[in-house]
């Protein structure tokens, strides 16, 4: 009797964390899903030219029809202060474009440039003027994505351990 009990236990045990994983994969892939669907910016690179004064922002935004969904805002802040902000009612092309701004900067300046999605998700990157008038491109694409399935195994993996 007493073996009985102890196998529908182990049973319920076994089933509980099998829900529990289930469940953990099902809101991991909801919260990835969300991400997903707001389709930030995928790629964004800057570079500025001190001669010209001309501030060159290319974003790749890979959309299926870019008069419906696109990159309708884009903000410049110089040094932390709002500098300028463009809106758009479309994107030139259905993968990868390139915005240009006059901004009066000097080396050591630091730009933040912040491109929206009209569907949701925004995309933010600094660059630092320098005298070599390079691109800076700090982004790391799919961080985020690589962070969740980096939690979601460890917590698998903890899970697991609990109960063997």
């Amino acid at each position: 009797m007493k073996t009985q009990n102890r196998n529908q236990k182990q049973k319920y045990v076994f089933w509980m964390n099998r829900s529990s994983s289930i469940l953990l994969v099902i809101g991991a892939f909801l919260v990835t899903s969300n991400t997903v669907f707001a389709n930030a910016p995928s790629g964004m690179t800057v570079s500025y030219n001190l001669e010209t004064q001309d501030l060159r922002v290319t974003i790749t935004h890979p959309v299926s029809d870019p008069t419906t969904h696109y990159i309708y805002k884009v903000e410049l802040q110089k040094n932390g202060l709002l500098y300028n902000t463009s809106t758009y009612t479309s994107q030139p092309d259905s993968n990868s474009f390139t915005y240009s701004y006059p901004i009066n900067a000097t080396t050591g300046d630091t730009i933040d440039v912040t491109a929206s999605c009209i569907q949701g998700g925004s995309k933010t990157l600094q660059h630092t003027i320098s005298t070599n008038n390079d691109q800076n491109n700090k982004s790391t694409p799919g961080f985020k994505g690589i962070v969740l399935f980096t939690a979601l195994v460890i917590s698998i993996a903890m899970l697991q351990r609990k109960h063997p």
